[in-house]
């Protein structure tokens, strides 16, 4: 499994997108029909009347509807900005030693909590840095378990201040939607976004087609 959390390298970069002065249309490609064996980034397609983020697999798929009126891609690739809100779409492939059956919401709980504890250790221990303040919260949204999981992080990131996740599981993977805070920023804004995106999580067992979604969505 690779690591999700921003490295210094990327922060940099986020910061230069925190005002992007031009904006790259939106990314409308066919996913690959083969499972992922790195993170895959969930694809912003905008429509007429609203946008989703999408991630098609062979049998599988999801997409987020964007409650809010303000999108589009941002300048870095893999992340959209949401009311002015870097956010990305994150699937992840689990780690073997994390890979089960699953049963049930205590499992999934289960599931959740090796996964975060996985990355905070890679964090800490491969990428030498530290975070603090690691805080967790457990919500039930329509009926599907997400852990929200945030933290600070080290003194010397000039740009980014926090780190909001909010994962789930899905096809005995995780869906990551995150949100990096910068300093000058609410990172109950951010919260706020993650959470109301997560609210709007859609799953088919069955490969949707993104180009056609993007055909329907501008009607």
């Amino acid at each position: 499994m690779r690591p999700i959390l921003i490295s210094l390298t990327l922060a940099a970069a986020l910061g230069s997108a925190a005002s992007p002065k031009t904006n790259p249309p939106a990314i409308h490609v066919q996913s690959p029909k083969t499972p992922p064996n790195e993170d895959v980034h969930a694809h912003l397609i905008q429509g007429r009347h609203r946008s989703v983020l999408a991630y098609a697999g062979p049998a599988h798929s999801f997409t987020f509807d964007i409650p809010y009126k303000s999108v589009k891609p941002s300048d870095v690739p893999g992340f959209v900005t949401i009311d002015k809100q870097i956010v990305q779409a994150t699937l992840v492939p689990a780690d073997k030693s994390l890979k089960s059956h699953l049963s049930g919401p205590e499992k999934e709980k289960e599931l959740l909590t090796k996964y975060m504890n996985y990355e905070l250790s890679y964090y800490k221990k491969k990428l030498k840095q530290n975070y603090s303040q690691l805080s967790t919260e457990w919500m039930t949204i329509h009926g599907r378990n997400f852990l929200v999981w945030y933290f600070n992080m080290p003194e010397n990131y000039k740009l980014v201040s926090r780190q909001v996740y909010v994962s789930t599981i899905f096809d005995d993977q995780v869906v990551d939607l995150n949100a990096p805070v910068f300093k000058m920023d609410d990172w109950g804004k951010a919260r706020t976004i993650l959470v109301r995106l997560a609210g709007t999580m859609q799953t088919f067992d069955k490969h949707l087609d993104l180009s056609d979604l993007g055909t329907r969505l501008k009607k």
